[in-house]
């Protein structure tokens, strides 16, 4: 856990002091700053959204970007900012939107989990990003680059998308409450992890928390989908490698590190798209290249143990 924060530490500096135009305080504040904080406040929400979600879906394959929680989040927030742009408060309605749409995937999810095997969920999810993605490319027809602001880059899933002030710093907040909730609840989730009939045995209604740890997910991946846009593997590997860095599945220990694995990928990932590449792409263009063969090696570790 140690080595999680001192590495931490070098990429917060990087993203903070390095960069084309050198140090320049008046860059740092306007530019690079609202960035990182955009690394850090997402990374650890994708982080814990994927521990969770892989908690409440028991399926060690979910991402809100694999299952397309976060691209219909994207596309519900689209639609709630055309809408709401008649009550003069566009902003607010595609962070609302975003929750919204991020909830519903997530219900589909649980649902289809109770229902069926864990590859077929999968297979669900990707269909249902590919569905919501579409939708928001038709959506977007309808809407000019110029009237959409710092939404537009958010589009791409870039935490240079990151909203600088109030609401910047607003989401980091959302982010830290939601962290702090599913730290409250450790012990409940840590039982429910152990199976129902343990959970059950140690006085935890197995219901009420699987819908809280679900929820709680769909919030993180609701508030980094309206802040940087869809991002992917984040919340895939973070859950995976902060248990192989504890070397322990138990939730208190492993949030924790889970949501420090997020920042350090996120972190990593923008500085390299920073200071190794020609012009901003997408941060999952980058997360790939790690998180797709993690994906497949996942799969065929399920699939051997069936």
């Amino acid at each position: 856990m140690k080595a999680i924060y001192l590495l931490i530490i070098p990429l917060l500096f990087l993203e903070l002091a390095w960069g084309p135009a050198g140090f320049d305080p008046a860059i740092v504040e306007a530019v690079r700053l609202p960035r990182a904080l955009g690394a850090v406040a997402a990374g650890a929400a994708l982080a814990i959204s994927g521990h969770l979600l892989q908690t409440a879906l028991r399926n060690p394959l979910a991402d809100p970007y694999l299952l397309g929680v976060s691209q219909t989040a994207l596309f519900t927030a689209l639609l709630s900012y055309v809408l709401w742009r008649l009550f003069s408060a566009p902003y607010l309605g595609y962070l609302a939107g975003s929750l919204l749409g991020a909830a519903a995937a997530t219900a589909v999810l649980l649902y289809a989990a109770r229902r069926a095997p864990l590859t077929v969920v999968v297979l669900f999810g990707v269909l249902l990003a590919f569905a919501a993605s579409s939708a928001t490319q038709l959506l977007l027809l309808a809407l000019p680059p110029e009237e959409l602001g710092y939404i537009y880059l958010s589009l791409q899933g870039t935490f240079a998308a990151y909203p600088p002030g109030p609401v910047g710093y607003a989401a980091a907040a959302a982010v830290a409450a939601i962290y702090a909730a599913a730290w409250a609840r450790a012990r409940r989730i840590a039982a429910y992890i152990h199976g129902e009939e343990a959970a059950k045995g140690l006085g935890v209604d197995v219901e009420k928390t699987n819908l809280l740890i679900a929820a709680a997910g769909a919030a993180a991946a609701g508030v980094a989908t309206a802040t940087v846009g869809p991002v992917g593997f984040i919340g895939l590997l973070a859950p995976h490698m902060a248990k192989w860095a504890e070397k322990s599945v138990r939730f208190d220990k492993t949030l924790h590190a889970a949501a420090a694995m997020g920042v350090a990928l996120a972190l990593a990932a923008d500085n390299a798209i920073r200071l190794l590449l020609p012009r901003d792409v997408p941060a999952t263009v980058v997360l790939s290249i790690v998180g797709a063969p993690a994906a497949a090696w996942l799969l065929l570790k399920y699939v051997r143990g069936l």
